[in-house]
C-alpha cells in the first residue's frame, strides 16, 4: 500500500489540508483500476498532478503518459482531437 506521505514527497506536494488527502486517497485508490476518472477543481489548485499519481501507480506505468489540457483546445475540435473525429 502507497502511502500519502510518500506520494506527498514523490510529486512535491506540499499540505496536509483535508480535502487534499482524499483526493490523493482516491488516486491511490483508481490506480490498479481500468475506470475513467474526471479531474476537476479550481484553477491553480494542482489538477495535473492527480493523472501523473494514478498513471505512476498504474498496471501501464510503463507505458507513455500524454498530458493534455482540454481548456487549451479550441472550442469545436476536441472531437477531432481527442477522438480523431
Amino acid at each position: 500500500m502507497t502511502d500519502l506521505q510518500s506520494i506527498k514527497t514523490r510529486f512535491g506536494i506540499i499540505g496536509n489540508y483535508p480535502a487534499l488527502n482524499r483526493a490523493l486517497q482516491k488516486a491511490i485508490q483508481v490506480a490498479p483500476t481500468d475506470i475513467s476518472v474526471l479531474v476537476m477543481g479550481e484553477s491553480g489548485v494542482g489538477k495535473e498532478y492527480i493523472p501523473k499519481i494514478i498513471h505512476s501507480l498504474s498496471h501501464r506505468k510503463q507505458g507513455k503518459y500524454i498530458d493534455v489540457n482540454c481548456g487549451k483546445i479550441q472550442e469545436g475540435t476536441i472531437d477531432s482531437e481527442l477522438l480523431g473525429h
